[in-house]
C-alpha cells in the first residue's frame, strides 16, 4: 500500500501536536535552518544583533504550530526552546537587562562609552557621560516617570508617540 506523502506529513504533525513536542526528525533540522538564517541575516547586516529576528520568527513558528492543532502555550514554549537552541548554535550571548537600557552607563564598575546625549542625541560636552545638561537629564527622568505612572491606555499612547 502506497501512502500519500501529504497525508503522512499531516498525520505526523497531528501526532506531534497531540504529544506537544516535535520529533527529532523535525526539531533538529528546524534548529539548524534557523541558526543558518539568523547567521546569514547578521552577516548581511539585515539585523543589528543575533536576536533581531527573534520576535518575527517566534510569531511565525508559533502560528504555524497552532494551525497544526497545537495549544498556544505549548507551541510558544516549543518555539522558545527551538530559538534558544538556534541562538546557542551560533554562540549568541544575550545582553544583560541593564545593557539594554538607554539610561544605563555603568556595568560592574565599567563605564560604557557614550558620545551622544541619551535624551537629545547631541554630542556630549567634555566631562559629561550621559546627558548634555540638566535640562535633558530632567526631561528624560520626567518622561520615564510618566511612563511608569501611566495607566494602560496612556502607556500605549506614550509609547506610540515616542517612536
Amino acid at each position: 500500500m502506497i501512502v500519500d506523502r501529504q497525508s503522512f506529513r499531516r498525520e505526523r504533525r497531528a501526532r506531534d501536536a497531540h504529544r506537544g513536542r516535535l520529533g527529532p526528525g523535525r526539531y533538529g533540522p528546524l534548529v539548524k535552518e534557523l541558526a543558518g538564517l539568523i547567521a546569514l541575516a547578521l552577516e548581511a547586516g539585515s539585523i543589528g544583533s543575533p536576536f533581531g529576528l527573534e520576535g518575527a520568527l517566534r510569531h511565525g513558528l508559533r502560528a504555524e504550530l497552532c494551525l497544526q492543532g497545537w495549544p498556544w502555550g505549548v507551541a510558544d514554549l516549543t518555539v522558545r526552546e527551538i530559538l534558544e537552541e538556534a541562538h546557542h548554535q551560533i554562540k549568541a550571548e544575550r545582553p544583560t537587562w541593564n545593557e539594554g537600557q538607554l539610561e544605563w552607563v555603568i556595568e560592574g564598575g565599567t563605564l560604557i562609552g557614550r558620545t551622544r546625549c541619551i535624551n537629545c542625541h547631541k554630542p556630549l560636552p567634555e566631562g559629561h557621560h550621559k546627558f548634555c545638561g540638566t535640562l535633558c537629564a530632567s526631561a528624560l527622568k520626567m518622561r520615564l516617570t510618566r511612563r511608569k505612572n501611566a495607566i494602560e491606555d496612556q502607556a500605549i499612547s506614550l509609547a506610540i508617540r515616542s517612536i
